[in-house]
This record gives C-alpha cells, sequence and structure tokens, in this order.
C-alpha cells in the first residue's frame, strides 16, 4: 500500500495525480484500521487490569513490608520494582494482542548483548543500587545513628538507594556512595543505648594509689550521666617515667554530645577533687644539671678532691 500511494503523488510520469489511487490507499488503511481496532481496545483493557493489578501488588509489598519491620525505603523499592515488572509484562502481553508477529523473546533476546555493555557503562551506579538494597534490607544503621566510616563521621540523614548522606559534627553533609559504605568498615556509636568511655589520669609517685583510686570512684559516683550499671572502673596501667598512670572507664549514653558533656564533668571534677586532696598530677619535665667550673659548690668542691687524689695515686705510682 505504501508503494501505491508514493505512486499516486509521484503520478503517471507525464506529472498527472491520480487521486484515485490515493483514495483506494487510505481507504485500505481505514479497513486495516477498523479490523485491528477490537484488538486495540482489547489491549488497553488487558493493559488496564495489569495496571490495576501492579498498584495492588505495589501496596501488599508496602504493606507487607511494614508489618515484617523491614525499613521504609526498600519496601517501597521493592514494591515499585513489583510495580515495574507487572507494568511491563502487561505490555508486553497488549503488544502481541494487537501485533500477532511480535515476539517478546526475540525483543529480551536483542536486549541481552545490549544490557552487558550497559552494565559496564554503569558499573559503579549498579554497585551502588545493589549495595543499598543490602544496606537497607541488613540494617547496619538505621536513620538517626551516629556512625564512624572512613574519614568521616557524623549522624546518619538519609539513605537511599545511591547514596547515605550524614551529617558531620561540625555542620556538614557528607555524600557517601553506598558501594564504599557497604564494603568499608563502619563503628555504628548508636548502636547501644550505653558506651564506654575511657581517659587516663596520672598522680606523682610520693602520692598514695588508693587514696587517688577512692578520690576518683567518688567522683565517679557522684556525676551526673555516669552510669551505675555496668559500674565505673579505675585501673593503674601504667608506670611511666614521671607519673603512675590509671586508667579511668565508666558507661554514658551513646550519644556524642552526651559522651562529650559527661566526659567534661567527669575531667573536671576528678582535677578539682585530687587537688583538695592534695595529690599531684604531674606533667613530664626535665631536670638539667649544670657543672660549676668555679668550684664553689659543696659536690663540686668533694668531686675536685676525689679526682685531686686519685691523680695523686696515679702519680706515685708511675
Amino acid at each position: 500500500m505504501n508503494i501505491t500511494l508514493l505512486q499516486a503523488v509521484a503520478g503517471d510520469g507525464n506529472g498527472n495525480f491520480d487521486a484515485g489511487i490515493v483514495w483506494r490507499t487510505l481507504t485500505d488503511l481505514a479497513e486495516s484500521f477498523l479490523a485491528r481496532l477490537p484488538y486495540f481496545v482489547i489491549a488497553l483493557v488487558v493493559f488496564g487490569i495489569f495496571l490495576i493489578v501492579a498498584r495492588i501488588i505495589k501496596k501488599i509489598v508496602h504493606t507487607a513490608g511494614e508489618r515484617t519491620r523491614l525499613d521504609l525505603t526498600l519496601a517501597d523499592l521493592l514494591g515499585r520494582l513489583a510495580s515495574a515488572a507487572v507494568t511491563v509484562i502487561g505490555l508486553f502481553v497488549a503488544a502481541v494482542i494487537i501485533f500477532p508477529a511480535f515476539k517478546p523473546g526475540d525483543l529480551i533476546t536483542g536486549l541481552g548483548i545490549t544490557s552487558v555493555a550497559i552494565g559496564f557503562a554503569f558499573k559503579d551506579v549498579l554497585q551502588n543500587f545493589f549495595a543499598g538494597i543490602l544496606i537497607l534490607w541488613r540494617r547496619p544503621f538505621v536513620v538517626g545513628d551516629q556512625i564512624k566510616t572512613k574519614d568521616y563521621e557524623g549522624t546518619v540523614e538519609e539513605i537511599n538507594i545511591r547514596s547515605t548522606r550524614l551529617k558531620t559534627y561540625d555542620g556538614e553533609r557528607a555524600v557517601l556512595p553506598n558501594g564504599d559504605v557497604y564494603t568499608s568498615a563502619i563503628l555504628v556509636r548508636t548502636a547501644y543505648n550505653t558506651r564506654r568511655v575511657k581517659f587516663i589520669v596520672g598522680i606523682g609517685y610520693p602520692d598514695s594509689i588508693e587514696d587517688a583510686r577512692e578520690t576518683i570512684k567518688r567522683v565517679l559516683h557522684n556525676t551526673e550521666g555516669v552510669m551505675n550499671d555496668p559500674g565505673p572502673w579505675v585501673y593503674v596501667t601504667e608506670l611511666a617515667p614521671s607519673s603512675v598512670n590509671f586508667t579511668v572507664y565508666f558507661w554514658a549514653g551513646s550519644q556524642q554530645a552526651n559522651v562529650l558533656e559527661v566526659s567534661d564533668r567527669v575531667a573536671t571534677g576528678i582535677k578539682l577533687e585530687l587537688d583538695r586532696a592534695g595529690i599531684d598530677m604531674p606533667f613530664p619535665h626535665t631536670v638539667v644539671l649544670f657543672h660549676d667550673v668555679t668550684g664553689t659548690r659543696a659536690g663540686d668542691i668533694e668531686q675536685g678532691a676525689y679526682l685531686a687524689k686519685h691523680r695523686g695515686d696515679v702519680s706515685t705510682q708511675g
């Protein structure tokens, strides 16, 4: 029919336009369309049914995710994927109804080679996508957790399919690719309600270890924010060159702001109480002795006499 239509437009070779051929061609096209019209209607109805089923499946998957305490973002993603799969199937079915010669298998086979090229081109994107699904499914951390990974530390603001967003303690936003997050070691600071904190306190060698220990324990028990169960520990862990070092352990709420606040109270209280108890908190220092060449100091005079005596003994023996 297309060849006939071109012939009609071209004319009979003498420049004359053949309207009859055009009319017959358009009539044949209209008859073909009317003949296929019921199939179009059936295809639209079938596709509409698939769309309704897709919406129902999406809602079912989302509801099931909420009941099983699945991450809402992952539940929504799974619902969308299921809905998209049903929609694509419906599209294929409608295409087969309208065009019986259409074979979805041939299309899928043709897309197989193309998908390999697309996979190589979007390797990082796909890696982040699947890593995002695994993070949302396994839930090593959730929105609101405070985590540390590589050079970044802060509060999780959002977990999506491509990236994880952190609000750092400096008030900055860090966008981390999910592929890097999933394959890296992660420290989840708020995985539990409490966290152990430690720091070192040094006292002088002449001071009593037990008195210092009891003073530090008293401060820990009286400081707001320090957990009583498990209780604090105070251990001597090092005999340093200029001090006897205690390692102080205590438990506090796991939020970073709370840890810093309680640590400040504990450190301040220990310093003040050790000062009141007269216990020294030494710092590293160096003693330098200068030799007095004038020989006026008692030690230098004795040393000079000793050396002179021995020089005399040596001379006598010689």
